[in-house]
């Protein structure tokens, strides 16, 4: 176990509210195969003013930096249903002191052990409402910056607010006492399960609060044509494996679920093409599949069919694969790249081994395209490099970038990236996009022209994350429902046809969603309930239903049987 020093970064934003290969040929095809013042409170607390919107174009939110120490847990997953209420009894509780967390009850609680009398005479014993509008609970991002919405309410007065995230120190949110406060914090979260619970305290100490549970890392993967899931501590890969990219120790295609060899606790799963990465609970980087670019991060062109420990690495809390080269996000915010780097997507100079891309600080999120890279800062500018013959990269022009310059969007908190296309979440979940837009990939409405410069996606306020691969695009809401648009010859967006859509359309018939990926032509998802859901194209099993072959594929979700 290792115990160091953490940094949580917070923003409060509180007000008084009144009372009461795929088919298309792109260009990319033929390229290659706040200003802010800072002011110090007297606790020594860095306290920066700004302004928060979710408009993607805004500048960063106001943020606050606490420092607290503990030791570096990986939460284990979770069952629960926390509901916005507040009851007389239950704690959430994180046991810290050991390398594993286990949550103990996921309740909303009251304390009402104040004794003030009210008025007239009274004395109150009614606990603050505490309602937590984003995020649901038990639901899986691949960005380490989240943003938290809600409001408490009293009959009388809040007088304060609470941050309490993975059982540490209780953060103070900066309020003004009043019966309705709306509130927003800022948290950054550590691989695997995290605890965020909000705690409102009234003038005669009742207390009520409100706990949601976030996973940081993806249980679900899609490459070209195969699909990974790790679901109740067991690890199961389906279709295709001529390169070894479902982990299973054999390069024979498995059109059921096989058994992935020494994943079964893997926090983080990322797939592309012919390889797939993996992060355990530890921080180390599992690896498997094709290599022959060294998209593996190991010396080409020898493949891999049993997982390998990428060796030589920092602690990474989350790994992209993209069609050829690979990117892993470090415990302290660097990106490290491997791979082809014919385009520049590497972001850096050098061979094919990992190696830091230089100049990019304090990441909170990743992702890897066809022949490009992107990531997000802690004060969420998206950054992209490689290939931008389709506009990818958010400059306004096309013309590749071997090193990462900052799209044009600007705060973020999460990117996803298909073969030539980028989409990124604001603070508040709205949505931007660039690049190509053959398929109406974009969400735009447009299904012709590229796009140079990022544009508002505008059926979107309140997503948490995205994914996207070849033209296909995916956003997971906040009322948990998956929305898809974009290529659909094989049926990939789920909506019961093979008609493309330039718009964001939900995905029907399936129960509230937890986790998603995108496969270059195939979806697969995974649900409250823990079952894994798949469609789209199935030409080598990667749907998992016991056949394979196009006349099989399915435009419907279909639910896996998992062994």
């Amino acid at each position: 176990m290792i115990v160091r020093s953490t940094t949580v970064l917070l923003t409060a934003v509180v007000s008084l509210a009144a009372c009461g290969d795929d088919g298309s040929t792109s260009a990319s095809d033929t390229a290659g195969t706040t200003d802010t013042t800072g002011t110090t409170d007297t606790t020594g607390t860095t306290v920066t003013p700004g302004t928060t919107d979710d408009d993607p174009t805004t500048v960063a939110p106001t943020t606050t930096s606490v420092d607290t120490t503990g030791p570096d847990t990986t939460t284990q997953p979770v069952t629960s249903t926390t509901d916005d209420t507040t009851t007389t009894d239950g704690t959430t509780t994180l046991d810290t002191t050991s390398d594993t967390t286990t949550l103990d009850t996921t309740s909303d609680t009251t304390d009402t052990t104040g004794d003030t009398s009210t008025s007239t005479g009274a004395v109150d014993e009614t606990p603050p409402s505490v309602t937590l509008a984003r995020p649901f609970d038990n639901v899986y991002v691949a960005s380490r910056r989240l943003i938290l919405t809600g409001e408490a309410s009293d009959d009388l007065e809040v007088v304060a607010v609470e941050l309490v995230v993975n059982g540490e120190a209780p953060v103070a949110l900066p309020i003004g006492p009043g019966p309705v406060l709306e509130f927003s914090a800022d948290v950054r979260l550590r691989r695997g399960w995290n605890s965020l619970q909000l705690i409102a305290r009234d003038a005669a100490d009742n207390t009520g609060s409100s706990t949601r549970h976030v996973h940081l890392g993806v249980p679900v993967a899609a490459g070209g044509a195969h699909s990974l899931a790790v679901v109740d501590g067991a690890a199961w890969g389906f279709g295709r494996n001529n390169e070894g990219q479902l982990g299973a120790g054999d390069l024979v295609d498995h059109h059921l679920p096989t058994a992935m060899m020494g994943l079964d606790d893997a926090v983080s799963l990322s797939a592309n093409l012919n390889h797939s990465l993996a992060v355990l609970p530890d921080g180390s980087v599992k690896v498997w599949g094709r290599n022959d670019e060294g998209q593996l991060g190991q010396p080409p062109p020898v493949d891999v069919a049993v997982p390998a420990t990428l060796a030589g690495l920092p602690e990474v809390v989350l790994v992209a694969a993209g069609q050829r080269h690979s990117l892993a996000l470090t415990e302290d915010g660097h990106v490290w790249s491997f791979g082809f780097n014919n385009a520049g997507q590497l972001g850096r100079a050098g061979d094919s081994l990992p190696a830091v891309v230089p100049g990019l600080e304090d990441i909170v999120a990743i992702a890897a395209g066809g022949t490009y890279s992107a990531a997000v800062d802690g004060t969420g500018v998206v950054w992209a490099w490689g290939n931008n013959t389709d506009g990818q990269l958010g400059d306004g022009m096309t013309v590749d970038s071997p090193v990462p310059k900052a799209i044009s969007m600007v705060d973020a908190v999460a990117v996803a990236a298909g073969k030539a296309h980028t989409l990124a979440v604001a603070p508040l979940g709205s949505l931007a996009a660039c690049g190509l837009n053959v398929s109406g990939q974009l969400g735009d409405g447009l299904s012709a022209d590229n796009v140079l410069l990022p544009v508002a996606v505008p059926e979107f306020a309140d997503l948490l994350t995205v994914a996207a691969s070849g033209n296909l695009s995916l956003a997971l809401a906040g009322d948990a429902q998956l929305w898809a648009w974009g290529q659909n010859f094989s049926g990939q967006l789920g909506l019961g046809d093979n008609a493309d859509r330039p718009a964001p359309t939900i995905v029907p018939g399936l129960p509230p969603v937890r986790a998603i990926a995108a496969g270059l032509a195939h979806t697969v998802v995974f649900d409250e309930n823990g079952g894994v859901w798949a469609w789209g194209l199935n030409s080598f099993g990667q749907l998992g239903k016991g056949d394979a072959g196009n006349p099989t594929n399915s435009a419907v979700p279909l639910q896996v049987a998992l062994p």
